[in-house]
């Protein structure tokens, strides 16, 4: 709609209002009238639209941990996420004794990835669920 009218790709939070627009022209069948929907878009561009594009599909996961700032503690991590392809990978040095990781990862073929699970260290958990 708007990338054809006016060229512009609208962010996910701009494209809230045409969004809510149609939904209510949909359910109070309200025709002739002038409607307005304030949109925003003008930061989202092709590169940033790949980018939240590749995070809409089902194709990977992202994890968000806080693993201790010790030898072995990243080959923990990933021995959980073994044998699953790693797409991404963000360290941060958060405090003394931990660090934030974000990581992104191709769930196995034929698993179920509808369940979240939240952790904040790496034991010795042998848990092989997506």
């Amino acid at each position: 709609l708007a990338y054809n009218d006016a060229r512009t790709v609208l962010e996910p939070a701009g494209a809230l209002a045409v969004a809510g627009m149609k939904k209510y022209v949909e359910e109070t069948g309200i025709k002739g009238a002038t409607l307005v929907a304030i949109t925003s878009g003008a930061n989202m561009d092709f590169d940033r639209l790949r980018f939240v594009s590749e995070r809409a599909d089902e194709s990977e996961k992202t994890l968000a941990v806080t693993i201790p700032e010790t030898p072995g503690s990243f080959r923990s991590l990933y021995s959980l996420l073994w044998p699953r392809n790693v797409t991404e990978f963000s360290y941060r040095y958060e405090e003394a004794g931990a660090a934030s990781v974000l990581l992104s990862f191709q769930p196995l073929p034929g698993t179920s990835t509808s369940t979240t699970t939240s952790t904040t260290s790496t034991g010795n958990n042998n848990n092989n669920n997506n």
